[in-house]
């Protein structure tokens, strides 16, 4: 999945203001989307405004809180040295708005009264370039995490073309080797019986065990890299993988699927399949189960992946155990695809694997995908 894909079904991993301050400032947000010298005229005509109106009020009427809008708007969105700068003018804009109506008259009552202005002035901008030092820095966290969970999908992209590598070349390499022997074996197996030999069981056991392998091969190397997994196909690959495992455990997997399951793309797919895949190998692995049922179903928006037992409750499918790789690479996936994956396991009472997908809407990834 690319971040394109992400972008396109809503999902945002930055933010220009973070969480509790964007819920709180739907006005400055949208002031920010404008173009720089838009906010500064804004903010200049607002100061304007101000300063007009408190050159029309007494003293008793205070308009600082008034002044201090406009210079944190300008300290949120400006650098330092700008901020500042609007300060001073913001300061000297005010002094001689205000300057009939101080109480106390005379240089020292003018200086006082512009001194506490100008402190509550640079308060103001000092809460503006706060936000917007920490808005910053939670972009750039954004920005990481991005990064990560671009290269955490190259990883397993690669790993993937990799599987699909091998399982390529077992396919085109040891199956055909062992089937060109397979096909030696009974020419010779025909040559013996012709002649009569006692060497004929041999022969003949030669090329079961040859079959056996030459399928078992097969079976590996459909496992390692199943040739048709897309958006629509993911419940043919379910059904192959099941009836491959069946051929090799002796057919206690059930599998059930509704007549339509489809996902968004072929990577949704592919995990799915490769967590199905895992919880089947833990559950043939593990669990010593006699019924293993494998259920597809999707409603309501959610496709759901189930993958139940009645085996012991094995130990290595706990979640709470630290070292469980199953569980860990299962919970990865799921994680990279922005599914719900559960497990539910007691002692003696099987283990049921759940993973849920959400199908549309917006969906936020959950931001720490890591193996750990």
């Amino acid at each position: 999945m690319s971040l394109q894909s992400e972008e396109r079904r809503g999902i945002r991993l930055s933010y220009p203001f973070p969480p509790f301050v964007k819920s709180r400032t739907p006005l400055l947000e949208k002031l920010g989307q404008q173009p720089k010298s838009w906010l500064m005229a804004e903010s200049l005509a607002c100061l304007a405004l101000v300063a007009g109106i408190d050159l029309l009020t007494t003293w008793q009427f205070s308009m600082f809180i008034f002044y201090c809008l406009p210079v944190y708007a300008v300290s949120l969105y400006f650098p330092r040295k700008t901020a500042i700068a609007f300060v001073i003018f913001a300061e000297v804009l005010a002094t001689i708005a205000a300057y009939d109506s101080i109480p106390v008259r005379g240089l020292g009552g003018y200086a006082w009264a512009a001194l506490n202005r100008l402190g509550g002035f640079l308060f103001a901008a000092a809460c503006g370039l706060s936000f917007q030092s920490y808005r910053e820095e939670m972009q750039h966290r954004f920005q990481a995490l991005q990064r990560t969970r671009e290269l955490e999908r190259e990883i397993v992209k690669v790993g993937e073309l990799e599987q699909q590598r091998i399982g390529q070349d077992l396919h085109d390499g040891v199956c055909q080797t062992l089937a060109a022997l397979d096909c030696a074996a009974q020419c010779l197996k025909i040559d013996l019986e012709k002649d009569g030999s006692p060497r004929i069981v041999l022969a003949m056991e030669i090329q079961k065990q040859l079959s056996a392998a030459t399928l078992e091969a097969r079976n590996m190397a459909r496992g390692i890299f199943p040739v048709s997994i897309s958006a629509d196909s993911l419940a043919n690959a379910v059904e192959d993988l099941v009836a491959n495992m069946n051929r090799l455990f002796g057919g206690i997997i059930v599998f059930v699927s509704d007549d339509e399951i489809l996902v968004r793309d072929a990577d949704e797919a592919m995990h799915l399949y490769r967590i199905t895949q895992e919880a089947l190998s833990n559950a043939m692995r593990h669990a010593n189960a006699t019924h293993i049922e494998v259920r597809l179903k999707q409603q309501e928006g959610k496709l759901t992946v189930v993958v139940a037992d009645d085996g012991s409750g094995s130990a290595i499918q706990n979640p709470k155990r630290p070292d469980g790789m199953g569980w860990h690479t299962m919970r990865y996936r799921s994680n990279l695809i922005g599914a719900d994956l559960s497990i539910h396991t007691e002692p003696g009472k099987g283990t049921e694997i759940r993973c849920v997908l959400p199908l549309g809407g917006v969906r936020i990834p959950v931001q720490n995908a890591a193996l750990a």
